[in-house]
């Protein structure tokens, strides 16, 4: 891999998003899937500014997985599509056979102890489950046995005596950090939507079934009762309400999701730009601001009465192209170094660029539900 041009002043064709898109587009099916050694298959979460990815991530390569899945909609199952799904799959099923818990992230340089890796979260499994449900549907893999018998039975064990699933489980006498991803609340309706979506695949347990209900319920009353303070899951939560947006625990809450969406938008009307905590302070992070934007359009979609504020949808899709490298990298800061390049956030911007283009009619079409990252 070559190092990537910069990305604030690196080209003229930023100005234009379709390009940008298709410039990203090319990156996540260039090198980010591994393609040798004992990773091959596996897709890198960052890739530092000499083009090294750094660790491989199973959450992220569900999402892979996914929007290979959004790809084939608009493209067809080609095969080449289908060899990347098909080296996904086989990595994940490797994966999650090599330890227990399996790792959350695998770590390609010399590193230190990453707490991560001491626990099992039940948001990386859900959508690691989804991306092979996904993929399924559209033609690009038949799934592991293997493979789905052994999610379902990690997300078992992240089942709670209330019936519902809790956001991740330890060792015993092993302490995690209190942080959003290690307790309860709104951002796991996007694992429970996650769980609910994989008809594909073989019968989900009644168990997860009425988990992942019961779940979904749980995280939509959160999300409006105690929304995050961190705008990365708030928009998580809002994500899970738009997966299952007809679902009854669902529909009655999205203009109350509205309003919270409506808050983020003000802030990004100046420059477009989303940050950490509240959407104001913190670092301004790319995932999180086409994390807005996908959302907006598509609550725009399911909520045909609410009008959102379109400068501010301007300028969060300029900001996004601003900060696309010529290559179609996409930065996970805005901060000047060290230079790191976030997968998932190219798979957001790419998504939340076509949606930008899209008729409005035309948003809430079915494979841009389904196959949302």
């Amino acid at each position: 891999m070559t190092p990537y041009a910069a990305c604030a002043g690196a080209a003229a064709w930023r100005r234009n998003p379709e390009q940008a898109r298709q410039a990203i587009t090319d990156w996540l099916l260039g090198d980010v899937q591994l393609s040798v050694g004992p990773h091959a298959g596996g897709v890198a979460g960052a890739i530092d500014g000499d083009g090294r990815p750094l660790y491989v991530y199973p959450e992220i390569t569900g999402y892979y997985l996914q929007w290979l899945a959004w790809i084939a909609s608009r493209r067809g199952a080609t095969p080449a599509l289908a060899q990347r799904a098909d080296a996904a799959q086989r990595w994940l099923a490797s994966w999650i056979g090599r330890c227990d818990p399996p790792d959350a992230r695998v770590h390609l340089r010399v590193h230190g102890a990453d707490w991560r890796n001491s626990a099992s979260f039940c948001f990386d499994l859900a959508m690691v489950l989804r991306g092979v449900a996904s993929a399924a549907a559209a033609g690009l893999i038949e799934p592991n046995p293997a493979l789905i018998e052994r999610l379902y039975a990690q997300l078992s064990r992240l089942t709670g005596a209330d019936g519902e699933f809790v956001a991740c489980v330890a060792p015993s006498g092993v302490a995690l950090p209190d942080r959003w991803s290690t307790r309860r609340g709104g951002f796991l309706s996007k694992a429970a939507a996650a769980v609910l979506a994989v008809r594909v695949l073989p019968k989900l347990p009644a168990a997860l079934q009425a988990a992942a209900e019961a779940t979904l319920a749980a995280s939509i009353r959160a999300a409006i009762e105690h929304p995050h303070d961190e705008t990365h899951p708030r928009l998580y939560a809002i994500e899970g309400a738009l997966m299952l947006a007809s679902h009854p625990a669902v529909a009655p809450a999205l203009s109350q999701l509205t309003h919270q969406l409506d808050r983020l938008l003000s802030s990004a009307r100046l420059r477009g730009a989303l940050s950490e905590l509240d959407a104001t302070r913190g670092a301004e992070r790319l995932d999180i601001v086409a994390q807005g934007l996908r959302a907006a359009y598509l609550l725009r979609a399911a909520a045909p009465e609410w009008l959102p504020d379109q400068r501010a949808l301007d300028r969060m899709q300029h900001f996004l192209v601003r900060y696309t490298a010529v290559d179609g990298a996409v930065a996970f800061t805005t901060a000047a170094e060290p230079k790191l390049y976030c997968v998932w956030a190219a798979m957001f911007t790419e998504q939340a660029l076509a949606l930008a283009r899209t008729e409005p009619p035309n948003v809430a079409r079915r494979e841009m539900l389904t196959n949302l990252v």
